[in-house]
């Protein structure tokens, strides 16, 4: 019988990135488990920082473009517009860091207090441009190539937790998700194919991409205190030269 081999360093790899994997599965549960067990905390957070100004912004927009086509008579969107986009605009922005703040207690099951998503001004100017920036460039990247996109989104989607965690600058933020996420590569795509799975399923379904995005920013809650910051929860599996 011939003498067992040591495992070599490819074959730990790729026992490491299964076990990442199976990590990611059971974050996406838990995802789920988090957002029904806290759903009304988290919904009224999302309502007021998230649904509530994209509505205003539909009907501000539309109001704007009515005002310019029917008292000023432009040919084109003009400056009621504008206004109409930026306003709820800058609120969509501002109310940002709180939701992600919320998601972020929900995670560390930590109560929701009312008025958690009113976050220091600091802290809305800096998620308000992780925001913006992350959309630009996604969408930038989408256009291009749809893959090009979705890895800029994955690389960038937990710099507004360290913005409201440790009270990092937008660029900061932005650098040091960019740095974390490169070496969760595979259970972090995993975990956002599962989303984005999901979110076709359930695109038929009115309240379904709403729960999405809840339970996807639950998740990358979950990512940013489980596998990264927080002591007290389990590590995720390194890979050979990780800290």
């Amino acid at each position: 019988m011939l003498p067992e081999l040591p495992p070599t360093t490819s074959d730990m790899q790729i026992e490491l990135a299964k076990e990442r994997s199976r990590y990611a599965i059971s974050t996406f549960a838990q995802s789920w488990v988090l957002t029904f067990k806290e759903f009304f905390p988290l919904f009224g957070a999302w309502f007021v920082s998230t649904f509530m100004p994209v509505v205003i912004l539909v009907f501000s927009v539309l109001a704007g473009l009515g005002i310019d086509k029917l008292i000023f008579h432009t040919s084109f969107a003009g400056w009621w517009t504008l206004a109409g986009l930026l306003v709820p605009g800058f609120m969509l922005g501002w109310l940002y860091a709180g939701w992600i703040y919320v998601s972020l207690k929900v995670a560390r099951g930590i109560p929701v207090k009312f008025g958690d998503f009113l976050r220091p001004v600091s802290q809305s100017m800096s998620a308000f441009f992780v925001l913006v920036i992350t959309v630009i460039l996604t969408s930038l990247g989408t256009a291009c190539f749809v893959l090009p996109g979705a890895l800029l989104f994955m690389r960038l989607q937990l710099a507004p937790f360290y913005v409201v965690d440790q009270n990092m600058g937008p660029f900061a933020a932005l650098k040091r998700s960019w740095h974390d996420t490169r070496m969760m590569f595979v259970p972090l795509g995993l975990l956002d194919l599962l989303y984005v799975g999901l979110n076709f399923v359930t695109s038929t379904v009115i309240f379904g991409p709403f729960l999405c995005n809840m339970g996807l920013t639950v998740a990358s809650a979950l990512v940013y205190s489980q596998w990264l910051t927080d002591e007290n929860h389990p590590d995720m599996p390194k890979l050979e030269g990780e800290t």
